[in-house]
């Protein structure tokens, strides 16, 4: 519940923050965060104000996704991992607006909500942090970050396609699926690891 209410009240701070901006336009809206003149106190709605508010509702929409995924995981006896791999996320996100913001006194530090926004503001702290997109651990977190992606991608697609296979065919068991990649990668993504 908490989940959909900060999703919904998110959404739609997004949509009223895109009405007030310049454009309709899905590439070009932007919400931007307080000017750095505000530091870290609550800024007016118009002047950050709503990057603000859409930030706390995407921590309480994230935080009690993965307390759900928490809740899931016990209930049905498995490990906690899938909501600590989420949370990992999370953290990252995390530390993008809330931590380094805090760290640098103002919450103008964090970054737009928006496509070329944020691609922007991605290239201008990479430029002013000497091109940190070459340093060696964060080439390493971002290939581990789509690797994961991958693997989970994978593990999706080959769950969905043993338990509900084409009219007529037989359902597949666990071992079909990890001899598959196991014959093809080397390693099994399917239900036994």
């Amino acid at each position: 519940v908490t989940t959909i209410f900060f999703a919904a009240l998110g959404t739609a701070l997004i949509i009223w923050g895109a009405a007030l901006g310049p454009t309709w336009n899905i590439w070009q809206i932007s919400i931007a965060p307080p000017d750095l003149k505000y530091g870290l106190a609550l800024a007016p709605l118009k002047e950050g104000g709503l990057w603000q508010l859409i930030t706390i509702c995407a921590l309480g929409a994230f935080g009690s996704w993965a307390l759900r995924q928490a809740e899931i995981s016990r209930k049905l006896g498995m490990g906690y991992h899938i909501p600590v791999a989420y949370s990992v996320a999370i953290l990252a996100y995390f530390t993008l607006v809330v931590v380094r913001p805090v760290l640098l006194g103002a919450w103008g530090h964090g970054f737009p909500y928006g496509i070329i926004s944020h691609l922007d503001w991605v290239s201008d702290v990479g430029y002013q942090y000497l091109h940190f997109h070459y340093n060696p651990a964060h080439m390493i977190a971002v290939s581990f970050f789509f690797t994961t992606t991958f693997a989970l991608a994978l593990h999706g697609s080959l769950i969905l396609s043993a338990t509900n296979p084409a009219p007529g065919e037989a359902v597949k068991t666990a071992e079909h699926e990890n001899t598959f990649f196991r014959d093809t990668l080397g390693y099994s993504i399917g239900t036994l690891g």
